[in-house]
């Protein structure tokens, strides 16, 4: 009995400070006889978890008045040990995860919070055991890039299991760039339908009419920019056409675009322009191109996607389609800033950035 009234007291201090971790100091909490009826234990509970809180410095009582959230310190939010978020990142060689990673981390930085970062490299194994080690760190809030999809490893269903016990250990989560289907949770997204719509009309209105697109294999971010890149073809009028769109089965940087690009420039019917799922694959159909003696921008239009440093470094600078990857850190961050102890309330909430396209030479047709 003893047993349980000790893990229930923990459960309802753990839960206190979670709810008050992105609360100004010198705010008042709520009432004792509210958190009496919003936890559903005793007052005796409440008055425990309240005052091991204040002798740690987490919290302050004002007589008759109650009690308010201390400013910070290095030990926020107690027991020794600061305030932290586990960050959870696919691969960090890849150009968007450094922009997220700064936005992130500025937000702690500013608000007292060590990041822990774990570098899944893709691998389910990987993802599943720095998740495991989040909880038995005690992280305050995990924000996750999921790996990408891979039926093969049952990816999926094994996050879902590992966030099953992270929700379980009252730990808050955010999605952030990606999301996983079938896991209700907070997410802060950037609109890839609209980013592949803005691609295709962008090569419309510049006089071009075959359109390709070329993508890594089919998930929700690809199917999303290639419904985008398809809704813009029919507002002007066409379709796509089935041999100028590749799902390819690699998820190699560049390989896919130039392997893909050479064979449509090969073919009979070869394309005027091209949609690539990201700069990299843009790179790869830019060398295409070349290596066949024609000239992107004025013989194939290319349109890639993140605005990365890429865009830039090639000698016909790339058009591309810009999401904000530092904005989408820094949005995450601050959601579980936000929300803290309410993060249950919140798991359908979406924050959806808009794209915007960044014209260049690779798509000024003569």
């Amino acid at each position: 009995m003893g047993g349980d009234l000790n893990a229930r007291y923990m459960r309802i201090k753990t839960s206190l400070q979670r709810e008050i971790a992105g609360t100004p100091p010198h705010t008042r909490i709520r009432s004792r006889s509210d958190l009496v009826r919003d936890f559903k234990v005793s007052r005796t509970t409440i008055d425990r978890a309240i005052s091991e809180l204040i002798g740690e410095g987490i919290l302050y009582a004002r007589d008759g008045s109650g009690t308010y959230v201390a400013e910070r310190n290095g030990m926020w939010p107690g027991n020794g040990a600061m305030r932290s978020w586990g960050v959870l990142l696919p691969d960090i060689r890849h150009y968007t995860y450094p922009g997220i990673l700064r936005g992130i981390e500025h937000v702690g930085f500013e608000n007292g919070v060590n990041v822990i970062v774990g570098n899944i490299e893709n691998q389910v194994a990987r993802q599943t055991s720095y998740l495991r080690n989040f909880i038995k760190s005690q992280v305050t809030g995990v924000i996750i890039v999921p790996a990408r999809p891979n039926p093969s490893e049952g990816l999926e269903d094994q996050l879902s299991s590992m966030l099953a016990e992270v929700t379980d250990n009252d730990i808050p989560f955010v999605f952030c760039n990606r999301n996983t289907p079938g896991i209700e949770a907070p997410q802060v997204i950037s609109n890839d339908f609209h980013g592949g719509h803005l691609a295709a009309r962008h090569l419309i209105e510049r006089g071009y009419r075959r359109i390709a697109y070329i993508a890594h294999p089919r998930y929700a971010i690809s199917l999303n920019r290639f419904m985008g890149y398809a809704s813009a073809l029919a507002a002007a009028g066409g379709k796509p056409d089935d041999g100028l769109v590749v799902f390819s089965d690699s998820w190699d940087f560049e390989t896919p675009g130039r392997d893909e690009m050479g064979r449509m420039l090969d073919g009979p019917n070869p394309p005027d322009a091209v949609v690539c799922f990201t700069d990299l694959i843009a790179k790869g159909a830019y060398h295409a191109i070349l290596e066949r003696g024609l000239v992107p921008g004025r013989d194939i239009g290319i349109v890639g996607y993140d605005d990365s440093m890429v865009c830039v470094t090639l000698d016909i600078p790339l058009t591309s389609v810009k999401v904000d990857s530092y904005e989408l850190g820094r949005q995450a961050a601050q959601f579980l800033l936000d929300v803290g102890g309410q993060w249950a309330s919140h798991r359908s909430a979406s924050i959806i950035l808009t794209p915007e396209l960044v014209a260049r030479q690779s798509t000024e047709r003569a």
